[in-house]
């Protein structure tokens, strides 16, 4: 399966820093954010079919509509979402340690927490704008089941999931 995104285009839509070494976004990251987040809103039907157009690519116009101006935006916010523990705690052989810059103050789990709530939220608000869209243009997109649509069974109110 051909991911959506690269890590540099994570790094530099979602980052402060687009110094950020793209190695701490991994391929296999990408690819289980893809069916983690975006699966769910698409529903299975027109997720499979976005992949196989995008494996041979040739997607459809209604299709890349979505996809450049939804599905790839939101996915590099969930992948930061996804990446952010691992980015500032470092598994190795000794453990877990925190990471720490030469010339930064490491923040606080609630400062990580902000950080990781806000990335998911961009990500969720931008497959809420595509779920309007798509229901909006139900004839170009036969494959989507609205009734499959977590979105559509799941609000969110402060931070709670309902």
């Amino acid at each position: 399966m051909a991911n959506f995104t690269t890590a540099s285009a994570v790094i530099t839509a979602t980052f402060t820093n687009i110094n950020t070494d793209t190695n701490l976004v991994k391929s296999d990251t990408i690819a289980e954010s893809q069916i983690k987040h975006l699966k769910p809103v698409l529903t299975e039907d027109l997720y499979d079919l976005i992949v196989t157009e995008n494996n041979a690519s040739s997607l459809s116009a209604a299709n890349q509509t979505i996809f450049d101006n939804y599905i790839v935006p939101a996915l590099k916010w969930f992948v930061k979402y996804d990446v952010m523990l691992d980015t500032t705690l470092k598994s190795n052989s000794k453990g877990v340690n925190r990471a720490f810059g030469d010339f930064s103050a490491q923040g606080d789990n609630t400062d990580m927490s902000h950080v990781m709530t806000t990335a998911f939220m961009n990500g969720l608000r931008i497959m809420e704008r595509m779920t309007e869209y798509i229901e909006d243009n139900s004839d170009d997109y036969s494959t989507y089941n609205s009734g499959e649509n977590v979105l559509n069974d799941v609000s969110f109110r402060g931070g709670i999931i309902y």
